[in-house]
């Protein structure tokens, strides 16, 4: 990509899900790097990682979620997403496709993602991070991803669950998840 140099801090990883197919950038030869992962390209993202990137997903019904007509960018695949279960929405009805993914909201997908619907990490702990207590939403997921190896936080000692994914940190949660680095 024009916009990630080789000595860019997650190039392996964006060359990786690249490689990988899991994505083709942003357009123009980029990969846009900074700009935020909304929660349709995240479901594009993770169907691609489970299946491979000739996987296509069934039509939709445009009546699942009532924000995502049949017409929406990624409505089939949100919908194959939800009839996985990896994803519920965002509330009342809908999945709110635009809005970017946050650092708590995609601990869950991811784990769901690589194991399946019925998973449930075991009880937060409340210690990995300072910004992150026990009883915080997505507490277990985001601790769950540390032991993972999948990710170390945002910084010193916190996770940001509420900060918007950038689409460098999604290439490396996604080359780790899906094991994809060599």
């Amino acid at each position: 990509f024009d916009d990630v140099p080789q000595s860019y801090w997650a190039y392996a990883s964006i060359e990786a899900i690249a490689a990988a197919g899991i994505t083709g950038g942003c357009g123009g030869g980029n990969y846009c790097p900074t700009s935020n992962v909304t929660r349709a390209q995240m479901a594009v993202f993770l169907l691609r990682g489970i299946y491979g990137s000739a996987y296509i997903p069934p039509t939709a019904s445009g009546t699942m979620f009532n924000d995502v007509p049949k017409t929406a960018f990624a409505a089939d695949w949100i919908e194959q997403l939800a009839l996985e279960g990896i994803t519920g929405g965002c509330g009342s009805g809908n999945y709110c496709p635009d809005s970017n993914i946050t650092r708590a909201q995609m601990a869950v997908f991811l784990l769901r993602a690589l194991y399946d619907s019925a998973y449930f990490p075991p009880t937060a702990t409340g210690t990995m991070f300072s910004d992150v207590p026990k009883t915080a939403f997505a507490a277990a997921w985001i601790e769950q991803l540390v032991r993972e190896g999948i990710t170390g936080g945002c910084g010193t000692g916190i996770y940001c669950p509420d900060a918007p994914v950038k689409r460098d940190q999604m290439a490396v949660f996604l080359a780790r998840t899906f094991d994809l680095l060599p």
